[in-house]
């Protein structure tokens, strides 16, 4: 019998071996009580798992396959990575619009019996468990009280979810088409006019290669020089040997003349009879050529470089290649996933027990104190040693 005292701690195991028997009983009852309660009012659940990888790695094909080959390029274009994000899947996977079409379809709203759609499909959410698994692949796993119905619902959320990516690959490769439709009409109008304008301007300037003509030009300056050079030599000496007013004299001291005449027309582009181009505003004339044909040439590469994105946008828009490759289907599961009866069962007797022993213990420590409140407690309360034992 516990004297009157305070109580240590063993008198705590004294109580413990005291009603050893007493918490045998009580832990088989609320094992037994717990698992039964557990087995008749929460019902089994079981779990369906889909395995699936993307195969958009695998296609040859995309607007992205052919950036290779311009790797060279000093910027990158965004939308135009290959690869699909697996957030993008479990984005989808939980949308609204998704949930909703699993609900409709296998009349969940009436198996939940929820009081609004809102708290069906946050249901729903929490039967649902996506991620992206370690070796890089996506795991899809669905609960519900019939294997059966977990495994459909699985392979329906992988069919919709491969069916929204296709959609939104053919939507994104429609707005594609669209973009790149409108700059390639408008890359072949600028080519227009800057041919156009190359073609007005070569035929007022003469110049339809600047490099060879400016070349040649020079080359015939050249000449054209010496030759005036020679003559002039030619008639100062005829003029010494002969005389000035002698007729070899005069005759050498006009083709001077002539030389010098024709020389400044072509210099000053008066002479129209022959493809040498004119001095005096050859820079000039040579660089408004230079931006003309600039221009036909960056709108030609631009024309190059858009035209295979176009009709490869235009290919990618009637697509409908499964972008999934499903490595598992969901299956029918074997064997319950929720609840772990044993488990929750150990686990509710462990926490009523240590109640019960708290409660033991709180009356113990009131039937041996000599304070005066708790004294009062006692009487109030009707405890009595009597009981003890």
């Amino acid at each position: 019998m516990l004297e009157k005292r305070n109580f240590d701690i063993l008198d705590y195991f004294l109580l413990l071996s005291r009603k050893k028997n007493l918490f045998i009983i009580l832990a088989l009852s609320i094992f037994i009580a717990s698992y039964v309660s557990i087995y008749f009012f929460i019902p089994a659940k079981f779990d369906s798992t889909s395995l699936i990888v993307t195969s958009e790695n695998d296609q040859v094909g995309g607007i992205a396959s052919l950036m290779k080959s311009f790797s060279n390029l000093p910027v990158s274009i965004p939308g135009l990575k290959s690869g699909t994000n697996t957030d993008v899947f479990t984005t989808i996977i939980y949308s609204r619009t998704n949930l909703t079409n699993v609900i409709q379809k296998f009349d969940l709203y009436k198996e939940y019996n929820d009081e609004t759609m809102e708290k069906t499909i946050k249901e729903l959410e929490d039967n649902i468990k996506a991620e992206e698994t370690k070796q890089g692949a996506y795991s899809i796993t669905v609960r519900d009280r019939s294997p059966q119905k977990a495994a459909d619902m699985v392979n329906f959320i992988v069919e919709q979810l491969n069916k929204t990516l296709i959609d939104l690959n053919i939507s994104k490769s429609r707005d594609n088409r669209f973009f790149l439709e409108k700059r390639y009409e408008d890359i072949k109008t600028n080519l227009k006019l800057a041919e156009d304008s190359l073609v007005i301007y070569q035929k007022e300037s003469g110049i339809l290669q600047v490099e060879s003509q400016a070349k040649v030009s020079f080359e015939a300056y050249s000449r054209l020089e010496a030759d005036l050079a020679t003559k002039q030599i030619e008639n100062s000496i005829i003029t010494k040997l002969y005389g000035e007013t002698s007729p070899q004299a005069l005759t050498a001291n006009i083709s001077v003349k002539e030389y010098e005449n024709k020389l400044n027309e072509i210099k000053n582009g008066k002479d129209k009879s022959g493809s040498i181009l004119a001095l005096k505003n050859l820079p000039q004339n040579s660089m408004k050529y230079l931006r003309h044909f600039r221009d036909v040439t960056i709108d030609n590469k631009m024309l190059e470089f858009i035209i295979p994105l176009y009709e490869q946008s235009r290919f990618e828009e009637q697509k409908n290649i499964p972008i999934l490759k499903i490595i598992d289907i969901g299956i029918p599961a074997e064997k319950k996933a929720f609840p772990q009866r044993t488990l929750l069962s150990l686990l509710s007797t462990f926490i009523l027990l240590l109640i019960i022993i708290f409660i033991m213990i709180i009356r113990e420590r009131i039937l041996v104190s000599t304070n005066s409140k708790l004294l009062i407690i006692r009487q109030n309360f009707s405890f009595s040693k009597k009981n003890k034992s």
